[in-house]
């Protein structure tokens, strides 16, 4: 069986086709969506659209959950203020281009998701299981994501959030962690994972892959939005709307115009 798993759309609309499209190519059996389907990009209420019509099985992420109760502060972490308040405007562009039916939709996305595939129990979740803040970390021990594994009862552990390209293969399983569809992983560029699970050995592997996009439609769908530049500047140079860069492109970090704040 093939898992086609994405994450963290955020928005983006133009990112979303071309992975949908990639995952279909690589012959999927079905596609997850780990959360965080809007906030920062101007298409929400596309997104959804999107969503639903090629049945992806999307889970609740920390800024949808925000944007169904009608605003507010999701939790996140930013570097600094200004970033956080221009991801409130954010917040409220987003609810307020969303009728109820939409609410209700992002209202009624499960925390979690799982499937048996064979003999092997795959777990999704946004942030970490029970904690939809929550993120994989590098520097967490083998130790504690064994622990993680065990006290949810799962072989893999599909999540997202952080918007980085994450694994740590354990004995007694793995865990990954796609990168993002419209969260600024690569540079106008989105990422997507394959999970191949054999049903008859339990072997499982997985693949990542880099996905274009129609990154100038985007920007202009954006500033005719009005959403705040600061944002669209980190989809194109790969940097996280909350600040963190995710790539060692130093020339890319030397781009970064002085008239904002960083």
């Amino acid at each position: 069986m093939r898992i086609g798993v994405l994450s963290d759309i955020h928005g983006n609309l133009p990112a979303l086709e071309a992975c949908r499209d990639e995952l279909t190519s690589l012959g999927v059996d079905i596609t997850v969506c780990l959360g965080d389907l809007v906030q920062y990009g101007p298409y929400p209420a596309e997104v959804m659209d999107f969503v639903i019509e090629h049945d992806m099985q999307c889970i609740q992420g920390d800024c949808d959950r925000a944007v169904s109760r009608g605003g507010g502060d999701p939790g996140d972490e930013f570097e600094n203020v200004y970033w956080k308040e221009l991801a409130a405007e954010s917040m409220k562009w987003t609810v307020e281009r969303l009728d109820k039916e939409k609410m209700r939709f992002l209202r009624k996305l499960p925390a979690d998701r799982r499937y048996l595939v064979g003999r092997r129990e795959i777990l999704c979740v946004h942030g970490l299981p029970g904690n939809v803040r929550g993120g994989a970390r590098e520097e967490y021990s083998n130790e504690v994501y064994e622990f993680m594994l065990r006290r949810n009862g799962c072989d893999v552990l599909l999540l997202g959030h952080t918007h980085r390209l994450f694994l740590r293969s354990l004995d007694s399983g793995m865990i990954v962690n796609p990168g993002s569809v419209g969260g600024g992983t690569l540079p106008r560029e989105s990422t997507v994972s394959v999970l191949e699970a054999d049903e008859e050995n339990g072997v499982v592997s997985v693949a990542w892959h880099r996905v274009p996009y129609d990154f100038e439609a985007y920007a202009e769908k954006y500033r005719k939005a009005g959403l705040p530049e600061i944002f669209l500047r980190c989809m194109e140079l790969g940097r996280d709307p909350r600040g963190p860069w995710l790539g060692g492109d130093i020339a890319r970090r030397q781009s970064w115009p002085n008239i904002f704040r960083s």
